[in-house]
């Protein structure tokens, strides 16, 4: 189908689309998606034809001319690309077309469809492709040098391109030994053993040792490779590699060649860093007399971080004391770490000066700021900057609201959710808050977080913490006896309350349940509706799951919200684990606040703070009765 006799198509019937309602509009679009999904394409374009004003007509018109992509498509593509130049769909059909192009070795048309570089490596690669078909090897060699040049592998794209330049040996057997550097450093041995079957026989002699010494790291030590200065650049990588095998091999191998060879100052920090990193990862506490003097030369604000927590996880009052100290000298400290240098001071009996900065933290609206407020028996500060509406100034973006408002009816929700930040990303600070008050008083919750976000609206706690579907999470709050106020703080945490959300793990819905824990979950509460993963997307399911298996770790944890709610992020037996070892932990039972701050995975961590915060912050939104930690979590000890 050409564009211009697609377009007479559409504009032939244009006076009696005026005349359909917008449901009849809808239902007509509804009809034509699915016949296009049977491949009746000839009865979906009768449908398309009586809708052409509709706001999601382009979408289908992109799968009718995606469907029927030739050789000769170029200029129907590129009208289409023209006249939805705002939406993402051009940018699926630009892609598309040249793949099109591409798998069927049109490369004069790829060259004249995007004669530009591609960004991707693939689409790149098509490129180098096309030029080489038109004799243009010398003009693309930089480029194709600069792709060669990757410790990574190279998609299918490049293969014949790449050949090309190594059958005519324009790829010398210094990029080849510079590739083979890259690739050691990445740990990607496949790549390296490739590489190999390319070399000199002097440079296969070397990087056959090397490679050897990437199996084996432990032989590192009094090596003889590196009395040779062409092996030098695998110096670093190789220290890295034994020090994950064995910490105190690692570091004795970086103190020798320290002495040895002229390493950089660089790359001693680089290994100083990594070799602190490990020690403390791996628990090595023989070797933190190194790791001490070393991280107080290095002044390195992240690390000095991680020490404070492990001297935290130890009880290690004096430590604490210290380290707050040295990053005092690096930065002015946070309410994380002043409230820290409080409960220091609270530890040597001054508890007017640890009052003192308590009441100063507690004016914050966070985690440490609440349990300052809480210590001290103050009113927790929300300090709220409400958005309210001016609805004048969306006026000019109708038309755009009408395509989100119809995009989230018919529940495409990737493309929503695309569509949605690229016409956040447009607008003024003022009017990204008025589309976020406007998603919430339309009931797109996610929508309504996403513009909080990305006008960095923090204090807009009416956009940022929206009360979705009450009927729903009061419903099974209530069920579980259960505060709603948490649900919906872990819901808030978990997905932004996007009902379609898929984490890259395989987490879905509201409450982001993996299909094995919800699996067992509805067979522990009896709920046979529940058959497949796809049903976690249905927000009536998940969100019954997800109560239910948070009411089952709080029951196993005795009624304690923070291991639960720890457990929910990590799993129950990461938290028991955690729980039970005695490596790296004092020998005296942890408060609650040091077990939280000293939890290994930064993600949890950071998990366990917010949902307690958003708990009060929902409390108060709900009018619920404030409370943030309860007696029993406070008096806990881990």
């Amino acid at each position: 189908m050409k564009v211009f006799s697609l377009s007479l198509f559409l504009f032939s019937c244009s006076s009696f689309a005026t005349s359909l309602t917008w449901d009849q509009q809808r239902g007509l679009y509804t009809q034509a998606a699915d016949l296009q999904s049977q491949d009746m394409w000839s009865e979906a374009l009768q449908k398309t034809k009586l809708i052409p004003g509709y706001p999601l007509t382009y979408l289908l018109e992109f799968e009718q001319i995606k469907a029927h992509f030739s050789r000769d498509s170029m200029l129907e593509v590129q009208a289409f690309i023209k006249n939805n130049s705002d939406r993402r769909a051009s940018y699926d059909l630009q892609r598309s077309y040249l793949y099109y192009l591409a798998e069927n070795q049109y490369w004069d048309e790829y060259l004249s469809f995007y004669p530009q570089l591609p960004k991707s490596v693939d689409l790149k690669c098509f490129h180098f492709q096309a030029q080489l078909a038109n004799d243009q090897a010398d003009e693309i060699w930089t480029d194709v040098q600069k792709t060669w040049l990757t410790g990574s592998s190279l998609p299918n794209a490049c293969d014949d391109v790449l050949d090309y330049y190594l059958d005519n040996k324009k790829i010398s057997q210094e990029l080849i030994f510079k590739r083979f550097n890259l690739a050691y450093v990445k740990n990607k041995t496949a790549i390296m053993s490739y590489l190999i079957t390319l070399m000199d026989k002097e440079n296969k002699l070397l990087a056959e040792q090397l490679y050897a010494l990437h199996k084996a790291p432990a032989t590192l030590l009094n090596n003889p490779l590196f009395e040779n200065a062409a092996s030098n650049d695998f110096l670093v990588a190789s220290i890295k590699r034994l020090a994950k095998k064995d910490i105190e091999l690692g570091l004795n191998a970086y103190l020798d060649y320290e002495r040895k060879l002229a390493l950089t100052s660089k790359e001693q920090d680089r290994l100083k860093k990594y070799l602190i990193s490990r020690i403390m990862i791996r628990d090595e506490t023989s070797l933190f007399p190194w790791l001490d003097k070393s991280l107080s030369t290095l002044g390195d604000v992240s690390l000095i971080e991680r020490r404070i927590r492990y001297a935290i996880r130890l009880n290690n009052w004096l430590d604490i004391e210290y380290w707050l100290a040295q990053l005092s000298e690096t930065k002015p400290l946070a309410s994380k770490w002043q409230y820290w240098q409080a409960r220091v001071l609270e530890n040597k009996q001054q508890q007017n000066q640890a009052d003192k900065l308590y009441q100063s933290i507690a004016t914050e609206r966070n985690y440490y700021g609440f349990l300052a407020a809480q210590k001290l028996g103050l009113d927790y500060q929300f300090n709220p900057n409400i958005v309210n509406e001016q609805q004048q100034d969306l006026n000019h973006l109708k038309t755009q609201l009408a395509h989100i408002d119809e995009l989230y009816f018919h529940q495409h929700m990737y493309l929503l959710k695309r569509e949605w930040r690229v016409l956040i990303s447009n607008q003024s600070i003022n009017l990204q808050r008025q589309l976020g008050l406007f998603a919430f008083q339309k009931g797109w919750a996610h929508l309504s977080v996403v513009a909080s976000i990305l006008s960095k609206s923090w204090s807009a706690l009416n956009i940022r913490f929206p009360a979705a579907k009450p009927q729903l999470f009061y419903a099974n709050a209530e069920r579980y006896e259960l505060d709603s106020s948490y649900i919906y703080a872990i819901t808030r945490q978990e997905s932004s309350f996007d009902e379609f959300a898929n984490s890259p793990v395989g987490a879905r819905g509201y409450m982001q349940l993996m299909p094995g824990t919800a699996k067992e979950t509805a067979r522990k509460i009896g709920l046979k509706d529940y058959k497949k993963k796809a049903q976690l997307t249905d927000g009536d399911i998940n969100v019954q799951l997800g109560t239910a298996y948070f009411d089952g770790l709080l029951k196993r944890y005795e009624g304690n919200r923070v291991l639960a709610t720890a457990a929910y992020n990590a799993g129950p037996n990461r938290v028991d684990r955690w729980q039970g070892s005695k490596d790296g932990r004092a020998e005296q039972a942890l408060a609650m606040d040091s077990w939280v701050e000293a939890i290994p995975y930064k993600e949890t961590r950071r998990y366990v703070k917010n949902v307690l915060v958003y708990n009060v912050i929902y409390q108060h939104i709900l009018d619920k009765p404030l409370e943030f930690l309860k007696p029993k979590e406070i008096n806990a000890r881990f």
